[in-house]
């Protein structure tokens, strides 16, 4: 049975959402209050709603039956994300995600009951900053305030030696979980096969040990 997620917000990054998630084989209901917005997503997604999210009856009338999570986008109008957010948590959505546009909204939507909190601006400036202070990190994507997945070339000391000779788990305490060399992603790398110039590596681990790979 296919997952119903409900999208509130279609800006770029809403579209976005809402997109990935069909494509992934679910249903989206996208809402938005910009005809516009709604028009431009509808053939993307299983249902597309212009509605108020302020609007107690226009929420009625969606029909939000049977969600299992639900994604709120909003960052200009707080007061849209917090009743979106409070709509989710009073029908007892399973799961909702919410983007905030800082620390003190993100708090109020923790306080209301959402389940995750995302700082997409300043989550891709850690990301830029990384990319920019050394070039060898291609991708630096935060897990969580002390753990990151990072995408890496491989360094030119490891270069020749295999994943078991290096034994990164033991020596540098974070765990390599992929490769990606020309032909794509290596999700499970053979550990005996030597390292080359040309691969990028996906290591997680705690941002102290994960810096340590450029130094």
């Amino acid at each position: 049975m296919k997952k119903k997620y409900v999208v509130f917000g279609v800006d770029r990054f809403g579209a976005a959402v809402a997109r990935t998630l069909e494509k992934g084989g679910s249903q989206v209901i996208a809402v938005d209050i910009d005809p516009v917005k709604i028009q431009q997503i509808a053939e993307d997604v299983s249902y597309a709603m212009t509605a108020d999210v302020l609007d107690p009856e226009a929420i009625e009338g969606l029909g939000l039956k049977n969600i299992d999570g639900a994604v709120i986008t909003m960052v200009d109008h707080m007061e849209a994300s917090i009743v979106s957010a409070m709509t989710c948590v009073d029908r007892h959505f399973p799961y909702i995600l919410a983007r905030a546009k800082n620390e003190v909204h993100g708090r109020i939507l923790e306080k209301i009951g959402v389940d995750r909190i995302v700082y997409p601006e300043q989550e891709m400036g850690t990301r830029v900053g990384k990319f920019m202070d050394d070039r060898d990190f291609m991708d630096w994507i935060e897990l969580s305030p002390e753990y990151s997945l990072v995408e890496v070339r491989v360094p030119e000391e490891w270069i020749g030696k295999t994943l078991t000779q290096l034994n990164l788990r033991r020596t540098c305490c974070f765990n390599v979980v992929g490769l990606k060399d020309e032909d794509g992603i290596i999700v499970t790398p053979d550990p005996d096969m030597p390292l080359t110039a040309n691969l990028m590596m996906y290591i997680i681990g705690h941002n102290a040990d994960l810096e340590k790979i450029k130094q």
